[in-house]
């Protein structure tokens, strides 16, 4: 058996590049963020470093790809494609593996070339021929004379795809900061109510029981592929394309969830209770029997629901390009008033993805009063939601907690934040820097506490 919170895996990259997004402000190996200036390589002034050591380590994967960076700037291919001819160099050189540790029983060889590729199933998706026809152009452009068979290209794209991992800082915004591929964690398969946790602590990647575990094998643990905080028709209209699955798992299978995630408005103005629709039937509301359901109010649900999935989407990549919390928060306002109309705006996901990106504004514009109010609006559906102690409902209690502190609420906040520290010890283990930064943030709570108490 694998205990809850005991580290099951660690794995340093087999190959990782720094989002171009963050280019500039970290370091292209170890992927830390700086504000004391990085060391730009002299040969194709792209990547940079921290130091020297940084440097000297990154070298042997930078090697052919400073030589192609020189001769290609400013036109320098996108993160796929060097992260496509990082992996292709290091095979030639004969490195098929990655430094990693794993408890696991019965726990195979694992390689490079055993990562799944589904090549032939990339070659034969018409929704994939653009998408391919420009990779492989792209890959030719900048590897030229050394570039692969088309072939060759495909099947580690193929790898990329379907097994590459985000790399995530979670003490800092914006959170994704880069991409690897990581050879023994891509073994475990998905789950949407996963019993294992990914975190990062700089470019390692570690998994941990999210809840105990009978079996300690690799077969029996699972993670994420998907956003959680989504419907199930999204969830696997996500996984399906991507990963070629239709998922079954405990969380897909449970209807009750998902009806609760696409909960709408009781048609009672005076009543506050969710509406849940069982195929195209709005059910009687469980509070107060009213069934008055118009094909206005039909019609409105389904506009709306699809208007908030792609605004959201919009919105997440106005986040991840550096738009202006401002600028985002303005059309966060406009999207909640629009989804007061008809969505549940205590239970419907998307109604809590945008208070979620609302409340990420407040934050960066340091507005802890609404931040609060936001981030707790959202708290009992995410507990609902989510598996117990998952890291984005740890986070949520400590953004939770913080903002509560810095509104003057020390008491409430230290609820929270005591919370999310034992969540966060047992999520990402005891030496990582984000558990520090929380007891930090308690001991600062504890002694504004005692201030307060001390002078009435």
């Amino acid at each position: 058996m694998a205990r809850q919170g005991s580290m099951l895996m660690s794995a340093l990259p087999f190959s990782h590049v720094l989002y171009d997004s963050e280019r500039g402000k970290r370091c292209d190996e170890c992927l830390s963020l700086r504000s004391d200036g990085l060391k730009r390589c002299v040969g194709c002034k792209f990547a940079s470093y921290c130091d020297k050591k940084c440097q000297q380590k990154a070298w042997i994967d930078h090697k052919k790809e400073c030589q192609h960076l020189k001769l290609m700037t400013p036109a320098v291919p996108d993160e796929a494609v060097r992260l496509l001819s990082r992996i292709i160099y290091k095979i030639r050189r004969g490195v098929l593996e990655a430094k990693e540790w794993n408890q696991f029983e019965n726990y195979p060889e694992r390689t490079i070339h055993h990562v799944i590729s589904h090549r032939e199933l990339i070659k034969n998706d018409p929704a994939m021929k653009r998408k391919v026809a420009t990779i492989l152009y792209e890959t030719r452009r900048f590897m030229a004379n050394d570039s692969p068979s088309d072939d060759d290209i495909l099947e580690i794209y193929g790898k990329v795809i379907m097994n590459a991992f985000v790399i995530c800082d979670e003490l800092n915004q914006p959170m994704y900061v880069g991409c690897g591929m990581y050879i023994g964690p891509c073994i475990m398969d998905h789950s949407c109510y996963p019993n294992a946790i990914i975190t990062f602590s700089g470019i390692t990647l570690n998994v941990r029981a999210g809840t105990d575990i009978a079996v300690n094998d690799h077969k029996h643990t699972f993670i994420s592929y998907a956003e959680l905080l989504a419907p199930r028709e999204e969830r696997r209209a996500q996984l399906q394309p991507d990963y070629y699955f239709h998922c079954e798992c405990t969380q897909c299978s449970n209807d009750d969830i998902d009806r609760m995630m696409l909960s709408t408005k009781c048609p009672n103005a005076e009543c506050d209770a969710p509406i849940i629709r069982i195929g195209d039937d709005f059910q009687p509301c469980t509070a107060c029997t009213c069934s008055n359901f118009s094909a206005i109010y039909e019609s409105s649900v389904d506009e709306i629901t699809r208007w908030s999935a792609a605004i959201y989407k919009q919105l997440q990549e106005w986040e991840q390009n550096g738009k202006e919390p401002q600028a985002i928060l303005v059309e966060c306002v406009k999207c909640l008033q629009r989804q007061a109309d008809v969505l549940h705006l205590k239970w419907n996901v998307h109604v809590l993805r945008i208070k979620d990106l609302a409340a990420m504004c407040h934050f960066r514009m340091e507005a802890w009063t609404e931040a609060a109010r936001l981030v707790l609006d959202t708290l009992e559906a995410k507990r609902k939601y989510f598996p117990p102690d998952h890291p984005n409902l740890s986070l949520q209690l400590f953004s939770a907690g913080k903002a509560l502190m810095l509104t003057g609420k020390a008491k409430e906040g230290l609820c929270y934040l005591e919370e999310a520290l034992a969540m966060i010890s047992t999520t990402h283990g005891s030496d990582h820097p984000l558990v520090a930064q929380v007891k930090l943030l308690v001991a600062e709570t504890e002694d504004l506490i005692k201030k307060s108490e001390s002078k009435s």
